[in-house]
């Protein structure tokens, strides 16, 4: 086990063993009657019976980023590790994948025409299950709710999505009261949408919907959404203290807050992005149960994309083979480059590159969110590189308006066959055949709770990423990288040789000044951002990675192993996080 794992594993029981219920503030919501009822029934759980219900707000029909990897991670680790488990999650009827999973039989009606009610609201409510999940998998369906399309949370109005969370939080236990399933149940919300379950379950109680429920909450990012008054009159018919859906639920848990890594954790308290910035509003809630952090799996399946052969040759110190095959793959994503003629693509690569296999290939993939990923960055960085050192491929995709893609296609257009870019979502296969034909995966986010730079390494691939958040936890710098003062107690300040599977780079910025600039920056268009001081020393850093790149890129000894430690050591695993959230849940049915 690595020394990373180490402290890793010592900050979360360290913090875990510290954890005392909030017992105070649950007088916030009920009255004493209510709460001698709920304590009386808290006394009956028991934990031998526990059933693990997961609520998540994304799942594999409908989704949009990490999370739905998750839970088709992290409920079957779980069940494997001896849980019982449930999966819930709203009956996105606006999504093709979902129309196409009900006509195909894929998912099949448990019941229709059920009359939902809870404190102050009421529905009609149907529930399908999908037929072969590795865990049992409940969508729950309302009348008039979850159309919001291709994107479960692309809802033209905003508070439209905050209804409709709530409108689903208050179904579920309507939902599993039906279906017989209302004893010993620990709700693992994840993320704000379907935090709510924490207050929801214990009106189910007094209700007796439910018998006994507890609650744990996992955040997969800093996001959080206003609560007014009136959703708080509409659904509860009373008003309780707290601007946000999580300055409400925090303090309902049962068991400690936890998120997606270690140094995410760290950074929701301590980071000037997300203190100052994200979650400023969250630090007393924060103070009083501080974030834990369990860092996340694979996303995909651990793999090698070399052979046996190739990989014992690069283990007795002869790389040759391994950079042989990346070669191959090199020549092919090439070939289907110059093949392809989508009209959205913007840019070719130019005959010189095809002629060079010392240039460095980048490639560079997400949602292109100017208030998270940072690709912006990797543009201006890029444009410092000596021409013909380095090409760029970039496939970005949900741009938020033409605006921000013109910036890059603009660049694009002035680098003479360096810069490609696809905007739109690749089909699978053929991103996996581009991504190992890269020379580096780019992952220059602002922040990153945990990220899929392990993408990277199962495509044999090493990673260059901004040190931040999960990615901290994933990329092992082969580069002068020294870690920040803030992250010497998380983060060893030297990585061994045969960790190394990338590079990582960190502006270097006084915490007060960068305090004030983050905010500064987020109201510049991203055209306009050079003229932030921060930002330019993100550009930078960033620009001094590359060039760092372009040079391993031509050590065929330094190059080849990052590209063998990154297929020896893929990232975590979801075992690991379920022996962890394992005891999460145990706390929270002993103290909670």
């Amino acid at each position: 086990m690595s020394a990373q794992h180490d402290i890793f594993n010592y900050l979360f029981h360290l913090k875990l063993n510290s954890w005392t219920p909030l017992i105070a503030e649950q007088h916030k919501f009920f009255n004493d009657e209510e709460i001698a009822l709920l304590n009386r029934c808290n006394r009956m759980f028991q934990p031998s019976r526990r059933t693990i219900a997961i609520l998540s707000f994304e799942n594999r029909f409908a989704s949009l980023g990490g999370l739905a990897a998750v839970v088709r991670k992290f409920p079957a680790a779980l069940r494997k590790a001896g849980e019982k488990v449930l999966l819930i999650t709203p009956l996105h009827k606006g999504n093709s994948a979902v129309k196409n999973a009900l006509a195909s039989g894929e998912l099949i009606e448990r019941f229709t025409g059920v009359q939902a009610h809870i404190c102050n609201f009421s529905c009609m409510i149907c529930c399908y299950e999908e037929v072969n999940a590795v865990v049992p998998t409940l969508h729950i369906g309302i009348d008039d709710h979850f159309n919001a399309g291709e994107n479960p949370y692309g809802y033209d109005n905003r508070e439209t999505l905050l209804f409709d969370t709530l409108a689903f939080c208050a179904a579920v236990p309507t939902a599993l009261s039906y279906l017989g399933i209302n004893e010993h149940l620990l709700f693992h919300a994840h993320d704000w949408e379907t935090a709510p379950i924490a207050l929801f379950s214990r009106c189910a109680v007094i209700s007796s919907l439910l018998q006994q429920v507890k609650t744990v909450l996992t955040l997969h990012n800093s996001f959080d959404s206003p609560f007014p008054d009136r959703f708080k009159k509409l659904f509860f018919n009373r008003v309780f203290k707290g601007d946000t859906i999580l300055q409400c639920m925090l303090p309902l848990l049962d068991g400690p807050l936890t998120t997606v890594s270690t140094p995410f954790a760290f950074e929701l308290r301590n980071d000037p992005l997300q203190r100052g910035f994200f979650v400023d509003h969250l630090q007393r809630h924060f103070a009083m149960n501080p974030p834990i952090g369990i860092e996340n799996g694979m996303f995909g399946e651990a793999a090698t994309r070399f052979s046996q052969a190739e990989l014992e040759s690069a283990a007795a110190g002869d790389f040759k083979p391994l950079l042989d095959r990346k070669s191959v793959w090199r020549k092919a994503f090439l070939t289907s480059e110059a093949r392809d003629t989508d009209p959205r693509i913007s840019g070719r690569f130019n005959d010189e590159l095809r002629n060079n296999p010392s240039a460095a290939i980048f490639f560079m993939s997400g949602r292109l969110d100017p208030l998270q990923k940072g690709f912006d960055v990797i543009f201006h960085a890029f444009k410092r590189l000596k021409p013909g050192s380095a090409y760029l491929f970039f496939t970005p995709t949900l741009h938020t308006g033409q605006e921000d893609l013109s910036f890059f296609k603009e660049i694009a257009e002035q680098s003479n066959g360096r810069i490609v870019i696809w905007p739109f979502l690749m089909p699978s296969r053929q991103y996996r055949a581009f991504l190992q034909g890269a020379s580096f995966l780019l992952m220059p986010s602002l922040y990153e709770p945990f990220g899929a730079a392990n993408e990277g390494f199962l495509n044999a691939t090493p990673v260059i990423a901004r040190a931040t958040g999960g990615l901290l936890a994933q990329v092992h710098a082969g580069n002068d990288f020294e870690v920040p003062p803030q992250y010497a107690q998380i983060v060893p300040s030297q990585q061994k040789s045969d960790e190394v599977n990338g590079i990582l780079f960190k502006e270097r910025l006084e915490e007060r000044e960068a305090l004030s600039q983050w905010r500064s920056l987020f109201e510049l268009p991203v055209k306009d951002r050079m003229e932030n001081p921060l930002y330019v020393s993100i550009v930078d850093a960033a620009t001094e990675a590359l060039d760092k790149a372009v040079t391993i890129f031509t050590d065929n000894d330094a190059y080849g192993a990052m590209l063998f430690n990154g297929q020896r050591q893929q990232g975590y695993t979801w075992k690991e996080a379920a022996v962890k959230y394992r005891a999460v849940f145990d706390v929270a049915c002993l103290r909670g």
